[in-house]
């Protein structure tokens, strides 16, 4: 028995009749494929092995099971964990699980029963042969003698929807009882079925809005790469502590789809009417997933404010061709702050182009650690770190170039805000100004006062502009991510001095016969009242 002391198993000899009989608790690690569980019980029965306690549930954990097994005396034990052994099975985790990866992406192939089991030897292993031999998955698995000695729940499923009619027939002809709990169909929520992993939930809900040459796309993507499906999970963890996590989940990849979705001959942007402001004319372009970007032409040169999503890269320079505008004159591109949808596809005009890409020197912790967060604080820090991570991925958008920031000394004040920089694009002047954080680290402000201009980005949003399409992608970001300090306090502080300035420059506006102009990093360009 010394030669087994090393394995991580409890043993317990029974006090009650039948004497002599050993009670094995432990947990083993397998493969989530069809058969692992069939070649695991046959294990068992190999040693007359009764199961007496069996839980495997792979949403939260794709290949450990939970067992307890009696065996008549130490030699039937011995011979147990010595089949076990040399079969390679493993009793500790030896790697992390890629719960992330997709294998179901259907509700119509999965079929869950109660069914019974004589409570003896070789019981389950012969059921779960029957499932080998269908190619059936068991996701779920339950059954436990204290509660029910010859019943069990089991959720599978099969490699296709037109095989589940075939399953339920085998297990007829075989002579078991049993009583469907669930036959799933796409109509169903995907929240009614055991076993299913968060990102399966997600492809289920998104069957609804996305082809399934999207589905497949994001499904390669996420198997593609160990670490993005690892950020997936820590982010789901991450968001169960803070908001409920399976809509959470939800919504940063029904974004990601979004985005991925709207490229190429799918990318369509909401063009606003330009302004003509001495000689440079603005161009407004509210791109697929509603954020806008603003373009200054002056002469031949162009300076754009905000970038969008990485991903949309190719078709902002076709968008720019199509408008008689060459984005190799695109000189400099002022960022608002450093969120993927707003500075995402800079770092390929730096490339390309060598456009010069300007951002407050705050932005510069957010790029080098990945997090929107950095140098806030408070309990959504790290969800604000694999959201992060997670969205940049998704949108291919970062910034590893050299960028040049504006100075973060006061030159002046403006309201609640500091003046901390100024530029100028052919005859415009604007002044730069400094949040106090409530959004992001590193977000500025743009004013012009000759227009009446005010560049607003993330605050001042012109709701009423936005389709309900737009809507709900908005209210994605909205319940994400408002504030990475968990402080509405400080957003709502800001709005209202925004919105003070906002009113300021109308008035001096209005003493010209104009009007002064908010331009949102969301929805329509608006007049403050």
């Amino acid at each position: 028995m010394n030669k087994f002391f090393d394995l991580p198993i409890r043993a317990y000899e029974m006090i009650r009749p039948p004497s002599g009989e050993i009670l094995l608790k432990f947990s083993v690690y397998l493969d989530d494929r069809p058969g692992s569980l069939a070649d695991f019980a046959s294990a068992i029965s190999l040693s007359n092995g009764n199961i007496g306690f069996f839980h495997y549930d792979r949403s939260s954990d794709s290949s450990r099971v939970a067992v307890e097994v009696q065996v008549e005396g130490r030699e039937r034990m011995e011979s147990l964990l010595g089949i076990m052994r040399e079969r390679g099975y493993s009793f500790e985790r030896t790697q992390d699980s890629r719960d992330a990866e997709v294998g179901i992406t259907s509700l119509a192939s999965i079929l869950e029963v109660k069914v019974r089991l004589e409570h003896r030897p070789g019981t389950l292993a012969g059921f779960a042969q029957l499932l080998r031999e269908r190619g059936a998955n068991v996701i779920y698995m339950l059954f436990d003698e204290a509660i029910d000695p010859e019943s069990a729940d089991i959720a599978m499923a099969v490699r296709d929807v037109a095989e589940v009619d075939s399953l339920l027939q085998a297990i007829n002809e075989k002579g078991y009882h049993y009583r469907v709990v669930y036959r799933g169909s796409d109509e169903e929520e995907a929240e009614q079925v055991i076993g299913l992993k968060l990102v399966e939930k997600f492809f289920l809900r998104l069957r609804r809005i996305l082809g399934e040459e999207d589905l497949t796309e994001m499904r390669s993507l996420i198997a593609s790469s160990h670490e993005l499906s690892e950020d997936l999970i820590r982010f789901a963890s991450e968001a169960g502590a803070n908001l409920e996590a399976g809509e959470v989940f939800e919504k940063i990849l029904t974004l990601a789809s979004r985005s991925r979705s709207s490229t190429g001959e799918r990318f369509a942007v909401r063009e606003m009417p330009p302004l003509q402001l001495g000689d440079v004319t603005l161009y407004s372009f509210r791109l697929p997933t509603t954020e806008n970007i603003f373009v200054f032409k002056s002469g031949s040169d162009l300076f754009m404010v905000d970038a969008g999503y990485g991903i949309y890269y190719e078709d902002i320079k076709r968008l720019f061709r199509e408008k008689g505008m060459d984005p190799s004159q695109l000189r400099r591109i002022f960022i608002t702050h450093p969120d993927a949808d707003h500075m995402g596809s800079a770092d390929s005009f730096s490339r390309e182009f060598g456009t010069e890409v300007v951002m407050h020197p705050g932005s510069r912790g957010v790029m080098e650690h990945g997090n929107r967060a950095y140098g806030a604080s408070g309990r959504l820090f790290n969800l604000n770190k694999y959201y992060t991570r997670l969205i940049s991925r998704f949108t291919e958008s970062g910034f590893s170039g050299e960028a040049q920031y504006f100075s973060p000394s006061e030159k002046g004040r403006v309201g609640a805000f500091r003046i901390i920089d100024a530029f100028s694009i052919g005859s415009l002047s604007f002044d730069v100004l400094e949040s106090h954080g409530g959004h992001i680290p590193g977000q500025v402000f743009f004013m012009n006062r000759d227009y009446g201009l005010l560049f607003s980005s993330d605050y001042l949003i012109n709701i009423q502009s936005l389709s309900a399409d737009e809507r709900e992608i908005l209210g994605v970001y909205r319940y994400l991510l408002t504030s990475p300090n968990s402080d509405s306090r400080i957003y709502k502080e800001e709005s209202a001095g925004l919105k003070e300035i906002a009113q300021m420059l109308d008035e001096e506006m209005k003493g010209r016969g104009k009007r002064a102009v908010i331009l949102p990093g969301h929805g329509d360009a608006y007049s403050p009242d």
